[in-house]
């Protein structure tokens, strides 16, 4: 029997900071761009707008807000975090999930 693919909102928020880091220093990038480029799996719009949401909450994440959307950057402390443990959680989900 095959694993359904269910990704946790962690995973999902890790992978989110995970590509905002590896673009820091470009321009921010809408939502729509981190869903169509980044390795995510498709997410509905509302579970990816609670986890931006959280991301911006705790900090991780800053928000550019135009009159047509919104865009993003990592911030100082989410890129700590990222280097503090989530790298290593990522490593351990991509060899985890892999089949």
């Amino acid at each position: 029997m095959p694993i359904k693919e269910n990704y946790s909102m962690e995973y999902i928020a890790f992978s989110i900071l995970n590509y905002l880091l590896k673009r820091k220093g470009s321009a921010p990038v809408s939502k729509y761009h981190v869903m169509s480029r980044a390795k995510i799996p498709t997410q509905r719009a509302d579970r990816l707008n609670t986890i931006f949401e959280l991301l911006l909450k705790r900090g991780f994440v800053s928000r550019i807000k135009t009159e047509r959307t919104s865009f993003y950057e990592i911030t100082e402390e989410g890129e700590k975090e990222y280097n503090r443990w989530i790298k290593y959680f990522l490593q351990f989900a991509q060899i985890f999930y892999q089949t």
